[in-house]
């Protein structure tokens, strides 16, 4: 699995990782997901596997917190930060903006 497909999957998955009075991912919960045993319920052992995962890729992690807010980690995830994540991962040497160790490709057509 490529690192956009692991951030399109942890969107997939968001409520697993969610705050439900915040309505974010945070850096803390993904933890708390990735040290669950595993139990045998399809569903909760691929979270708890997809946050392993995540958490073993740093250049994942930073594009999950830091998309939005110009490459500066602060912990929370918001619903959207993954799609955007997925897309900064997928551009391979693009030019444009750096987000921590991610780029976003700024290209405009006339």
């Amino acid at each position: 699995m490529s690192d956009s497909q692991l951030a399109s999957a942890f969107g997939d998955n968001f409520k697993a990782f969610k705050d439900p009075k915040t309505g974010n991912a945070t850096a803390d919960k993904i933890r708390e997901v990735a040290g669950r045993p595993l139990t045998g319920d399809p569903q909760r052992d691929k979270e708890t596997q997809l946050a392993q995962e995540v958490l073993k890729r740093d250049r994942v992690m930073n594009a999950l917190d830091s998309v939005d807010d110009n490459g500066k980690r602060d912990g929370i995830i918001g619903p959207w930060n993954p799609a955007m994540a997925a897309g900064a991962l997928a551009c391979k040497p693009c030019n444009g903006i750096h987000y921590g160790n991610v780029q976003v490709s700024t290209q405009i057509s006339y």
